[in-house]
């Protein structure tokens, strides 16, 4: 079995923005769904990890992308595992026109935890070597370093509570509804005369069903802005603890 996976999908209708290309969160959805896909065919899937009571946990993202596919059109992606680490992986994905050329890249970082103790399992010591032998680190990923993502704002733009549809399979919340929230920050306008070129989300913390989350969104530059996402504390002697930061790039 090769080391890399290659999915087929298309823009099928309701996946679409309002200007007629993919969706973003649909997108990152995608992504996170070639990466289990991918990790079940090869044994170390949740499929596999979750009767261990063990799950894949994602750190960071960042999805750079040329275009963006319009609807009714195909597109595939590819996934590979570009390094492991004692308690984290990195995970590459190329985003494939029909031609084969790359309309975009993703970069990923996961830890897998102990969904009862929420600690790291070291990678080093999972049975038959693990994952260690899936790692292609030669194919390209054409993707820059993660920024350094700070907001120094104190006002923020929106307060959410976490409902029924934020919260994923490990009770926490969904990793592509922050991208969700975060791109509803910014009005239909920006959208119509701009598009989103690259996002990075790094993830802190958790946050669960019933938590009170504040956003908070700062401008870099003319297309560059800087998103904080906070759990707001229960009592007024606590501070806010930041469980999500995401950097948005226009062009």
């Amino acid at each position: 079995m090769e080391k890399s996976g290659r999915y087929e999908f298309a823009v099928e209708p309701f996946t679409e923005d309002f200007t007629g290309v993919l969706a973003w969160q649909e997108l990152g959805k995608r992504i996170l769904a070639t990466a289990g896909t991918h990790a079940d065919s090869r044994g170390f899937g949740m499929r596999q990890l979750m009767p261990q009571k063990r799950a894949w946990v994602l750190s960071r993202m960042i999805i750079s992308m040329d275009e963006m596919p319009g609807v009714n059109e195909h597109y595939a992606i590819e996934t590979w595992i570009r390094n492991v680490y004692r308690t984290f992986t990195d995970r590459c994905f190329a985003i494939l026109r029909p031609d084969n050329t790359a309309c975009g890249y993703a970069y990923t970082t996961w830890a897998l935890i102990n969904t009862q103790t929420r600690m790291p399992i070291n990678l080093e010591t999972l049975p038959g070597g693990g994952i260690t032998g899936w790692v292609d680190a030669e194919k390209p990923c054409k993707v820059e370093d993660f920024s350094r993502i700070r907001v120094t704002s104190e006002k923020p733009q929106r307060i959410i509570t976490a409902y029924y549809s934020d919260i994923d399979i490990n009770g926490h919340f969904n990793s592509i509804r922050y991208i969700e929230h975060i791109l509803d920050l910014f009005p239909q306008e920006v959208y119509s005369t701009r598009r989103v070129s690259c996002m990075e989300i790094a993830y802190h913390g958790e946050a669960h069903f019933g938590d009170r989350l504040a956003l908070y969104k700062e401008c870099v530059s003319e297309n560059i802005y800087n998103v904080e996402v906070r759990l707001q504390p229960e009592s007024e002697e606590r501070k806010e603890k930041k469980v999500c930061s995401c950097r948005v790039t226009f062009k």
